[in-house]
C-alpha cells in the first residue's frame, strides 16, 4: 500500500510562484531544499492540515518558460470556503474555465492548471 506524498511542478520563478500560491490559495512554505549538484531549488508548500504537499521545483540555470504540451494535467485543490474563494479568484481575473457544476480552473504564473473544488 502507498499513500500520497506530493506533486511536483516545475516553475521558472520560485518567489513569484510561492507568492501566487500563498496569495490566491493560502498555501505556505513547509520546507525548502537546495540541490546544487542537480541544479534544483525545491520548495514544498502545504495547507497545514493535510500531509500532502505541492513541490515547486526551479532549475537554477533555466531562463525560458516551460512548454506544458497539449494535454491538460492539473492539480486539484479543495477550497473549504468555496464561494468566497471563487469570488476572490473571479475578482482577480484568475478563472480560465468553469464547469456547469461550479467547479472551476485557474492557472498559476507558469500556466499550470489548478482545479478548485468545493468540500465534499
Amino acid at each position: 500500500m502507498t499513500t500520497m506524498s506530493h506533486v511536483c511542478l516545475r516553475v521558472l520563478d520560485l518567489e513569484r510562484s510561492t507568492a501566487f500560491y500563498r496569495q490566491h490559495l493560502g498555501l505556505t512554505v513547509q520546507r525548502e531544499l537546495d540541490m546544487p549538484d542537480r541544479g534544483w531549488q525545491l520548495r514544498f508548500l502545504g495547507d497545514g492540515q493535510t500531509p500532502f504537499q505541492l513541490e515547486l521545483c526551479r532549475e537554477t540555470g533555466r531562463t525560458q518558460p516551460y512548454h506544458l504540451g497539449d494535454d491538460t494535467p492539473h492539480v486539484a485543490l479543495t477550497a473549504q470556503d468555496f464561494p468566497q474563494c471563487k469570488a476572490r479568484h473571479r475578482e482577480a481575473g484568475l478563472i480560465c474555465d468553469e464547469l456547469p457544476s461550479g467547479i472551476y480552473f485557474i492557472q498559476d504564473p507558469d500556466g499550470h492548471l489548478l482545479e478548485i473544488l468545493p468540500p465534499k
